[in-house]
Formats: structure tokens, sequence, C-alpha cells
């Protein structure tokens, strides 16, 4: 239980600091990263995003219509399917993109401080590899249920 306990403590801090520093942009802890993945790679379709960040798609989407109608990003079809959105940053979020990537590297810079380079190369490994497995836990338990 203390590996769940610490994970929460440390995810629920992660959104308190960047709820803070995000809050004079209009943006928060929920959004910054499509506005950064979009940024990363304009023309990104909204699907993908679903299969990038393991979330249910209904929060990507809100995430998006809020980025969208603060002026950060615009949605434009696909020219193939018209069924998929493109997403583009606009000027505003050109303009804040790597301020948002300051703020994720001081935070991570305070967290991680007096840890040497080897073992936050370490936890970044292990947090991704439990991530992973996580998410395909999950998924078989959802094709189990799917199936019976």
């Amino acid at each position: 239980m203390e590996f769940i306990r610490w994970c929460s403590i440390l995810d629920r801090q992660n959104k308190r600091y960047l709820d803070k520093k995000l809050a004079p942009f209009g943006l928060n802890s929920s959004q910054h990263m499509y506005l950064i993945r979009v940024c990363r790679e304009p023309g990104i379709t909204q699907d993908s995003l679903f299969s990038r960040f393991y979330i249910h798609p209904s929060n990507i989407t809100r995430a998006l219509a809020a980025l969208e109608q603060g002026g950060f990003l615009r949605k434009e079809l696909h020219p193939q399917d018209r069924r998929t959105c493109r997403l583009y940053p606009t000027e505003r979020g050109r303009e804040v993109y790597q301020q948002i990537l300051d703020i994720c590297d001081s935070w991570e810079a305070m967290v991680m401080e007096g840890l040497p380079q080897e073992e936050r190369e370490h936890l970044e490994k292990l947090l991704q590899r439990l991530g992973r497995r996580a998410v395909a836990l999950l998924e078989q338990q959802e094709k189990e249920r799917e199936t019976t």
C-alpha cells in the first residue's frame, strides 16, 4: 500500500503545483500535456492522443475543447477522413509553450533535487515499466469482461 500511497501523494502535489503555475495562462494540470504534444507535433490527430495518454476519450475531448475555447489550439478536419480532426497550436499556444516546458522542468528539478542522474534515469525507466504494465493489465481485464 505504501507504493500506491506515495504515487497518489506525488500525483496530487504535481497537480497542485502545475495548477498554481499554469493559472495565469488560463490553463490547468489536466490540459498542459495536450498543448505540449500539439506544439511538438502540429497536425496530430485527436484520436492518436487517446493511445498516447491512456486517458478516457471524453476527458481528452473536454480538455481539447477548453484549449480550443481558450485560443491555444485549433482543430481542422482531416482531409482524407472527415470524421477525424487534426490539431494545431495557435499563436497563443506557441507563445506559452516554452513557458509551460520551463514550469514542468522547474518542478521536476525541485522534486528530483539530490537524486544523482543515474538514479533519476533508473526511476524514469521503472515508472515507464510500471505504467505500461498497469495499462496492459487493465486492457486485458477489459477484454476478458467483453468476452464473458
